[in-house]
């Protein structure tokens, strides 16, 4: 619901603030007055475009400001996309224009794009009338608007047809995917295979081509080791020229146990000499037995070096460790085990999805008759309400298309397009004259027929429409007396659910308004303005006595203005 609109330098206004109520909003005014300019200012406040001429002559800029108050939870992820916190339900939407030519548009307080008023706005307004914003012109809303309608006919089916649709898309994207592996590995199999025994063949180990380095390096410098090894063994243990190491140190230590006995300071000593006596008899084993393991054959040098050329090669090749190419091998043999076996699930899984296709056939078939009904007793209900209008002579129909599709899904004697919405496109069409073709609603002509039209569906969709704002300008063009009447009762049912901002000439339709604002131009010292006030009481007879009778307001007049404010009251207190 629109609580207030405020405009500053915008065309002929300096400064108004208009509080808005709930039900049925009237704006009436001479011609010229400036109704025209209210619906521009809101038009902008949604995202149309703006132009410096809005700006008050011999100002810099012009703004627009509204307070919303709303229910559509879309709204609230509309802000939240543009990093704004949702407010109670509450929404204020300003937009400035400088004389430069630039425009800021703001959504409670924080900057943001054009774009995003106009995404917030088609969630929380309607403008029927000579202007575009109508959510029922987009054939897009259509099949959503139909649903709505029918909504406990074609929930269930709804329901059925879009987890259906869910699961026939994941079993076929899983089949595609399938077929592609398959195709992939067919392109690539003689190039694995060759891999997975080339690697099977070379019978690779974790960590061989280090352990074979060293036993080459072993081997290449097996004479140094050996002399090394002897030379040591020889000198601790077997002595060359001279005693050895060893020999020596035992003459030591019994030289020294011959004087222990009276010389006790020489016993730990005489201990310690024994200890490294066995720790030198221990390596001497040690360097016997590596000096003997030492292997001079040369035709294990050659096999080593045969080795490491043959993993050189494969590293390098692969471009991988050893380690890698060992996963590389399990990797490669895991691929070609399941490709095996992909042909016997994509049977398996194409079994599965003409079974799901056939329920969704069955399915979406039951929510296109469902959708069939809702449309006859939409057309047959607006035909109706354009009836109670004075429209006997315009044709409305629902035209729902089944595309042909030949990858959609198969319905037995044909293949169609399919949504998770069903096979159905829905798009209402209208014929407004005797003989003239069906168009689609964005074709009608835009003025009073426009949104009397628009009146006829609101008035069937009010319980479904989330819209809670309408604006309907200059509904009653080309109407009059009882159709007006009409009209005018219509919109004050219609207000019961939703916030109607009208502008009229008609003193029917104004006189059933729950709100009643006057919009005047005045002049002071060559100053034109507009303004509006809010009247009530004699102000209001005073306006439709204005709009009965022109210029000259008599008692006649005033009383018949009187009295169809009091049968208004009557009205709403019946509907």
């Amino acid at each position: 619901m629109l609580l207030n609109l405020c405009i500053k330098n915008y065309a002929l206004i300096d400064n108004i603030s208009i509080d808005f109520g709930p039900g049925l909003n009237i704006l009436t005014g001479e011609t010229g007055a400036g109704k025209s300019i209210i619906i521009d200012a809101i038009n902008l406040i949604i995202g149309e475009r703006a132009y410096t001429e809005f700006i008050r002559t011999g100002r810099q800029n012009a703004s627009v400001e509204a307070a919303f108050e709303y229910e559509d939870e879309g709204v609230d992820e509309v802000l939240k996309e543009y990093g704004i916190e949702p407010e109670d339900n509450t929404l204020i939407i300003t937009r400035e224009i400088n004389i430069q030519g630039r425009s800021i548009s703001r959504l409670n307080g924080k900057m943001v794009p054009a774009s995003a008023l106009k995404r917030v706005g088609k969630l929380i307004i309607d403008i029927h009338g000579q202007h575009e914003h109508q959510s029922l012109l987009d054939s897009k809303n259509h099949i959503r608007i139909l649903d709505s309608l029918g909504y406990e006919d074609v929930s269930k089916s709804k329901k059925e047809v879009k987890n259906l649709y869910k699961e026939y898309c994941q079993i076929q994207n899983k089949i595609s995917q399938l077929q592609k592996r398959h195709m992939d590995f067919h392109r690539e199999q003689d190039r694995l295979r060759y891999e997975l025994n080339e690697l099977e063949k070379a019978q690779l180990k974790a960590d061989e081509d280090t352990a074979l380095r060293e036993d080459r390096e072993i081997l290449e410098n097996a004479e140094k080791i050996f002399s090394a090894l002897d030379f040591a063994y020889s000198i601790l243990y077997h002595g060359l020229e001279n005693l050895s190491v060893t020999d020596c140190l035992s003459k030591v230590i019994d030289c020294l146990e011959k004087i222990v006995i009276f010389y006790a300071p020489v016993d730990n000593i005489t201990e310690s000499l024994k200890n490294i006596l066995y720790e030198l008899e221990d390596i001497s084993s040690n360097l016997r037995n590596l000096r003997d393991s030492i292997d001079f054959d040369m035709g294990r040098l050659d096999e080593i070096n045969r080795r490491l050329e043959l993993l050189d090669r494969l590293k390098s090749k692969y471009n991988k460790s050893i380690a890698e190419l060992l996963d590389y091998k399990a990797q490669i043999a895991a691929e070609l085990d399941l490709a095996f076996n992909i042909n016997e699930e994509i049977e398996e899984l194409k079994t599965k999805l003409a079974k799901i296709e056939s329920e969704l056939s069955k399915s979406a078939i039951k929510l296109h008759e469902q959708r069939q009904s809702i449309a006859q007793q939409l057309e047959d209900s607006i035909s109706k309400e354009l009836k109670d209008l004075g429209m006997k002579n315009v044709v409305f129909k629902v035209e729902i298309r089944i595309q042909k599709d030949p990858n959609g899904i198969d319905l037995g004697d044909e293949v169609v397009s399919i949504t998770e919405d069903g096979i159905d496109e829905v798009e209402f069409l209208i014929s407004t004259n005797p003989g003239e073709p069906l168009k689609p609603l964005a074709k009608i002509i835009s003025g009073g027929e426009s949104s009397r039209i628009m009146l006829a569906l609101k008035s069937i969709l009010a319980k479904v429409d989330k819209i809670s704002c309408l604006i309907f300008d200059e509904i009653d063009a080309g109407i009059g007396g009882r159709t007006a009447q009409a009209v005018g009762e219509k919109l004050s049912k219609l207000a019961r659910q939703h916030q109607i901002l009208c502008v009229t000439h008609s003193p029917q339709i104004a006189s059933i308004g729950d709100f009643h604002y006057l919009i005047k131009k005045e002049s002071v010292d060559e100053h034109t303005s507009t303004r509006v006030y809010r009247i009530e009481g004699q102000d209001r007879i005073n306006e439709l006595a204005r709009m009965l009778g022109g210029a000259k307001i008599t008692k006649n007049t005033l009383a018949h203005a009187q009295e169809m404010l009091n049968m208004a009251k009557k009205i709403k207190e019946s509907i």
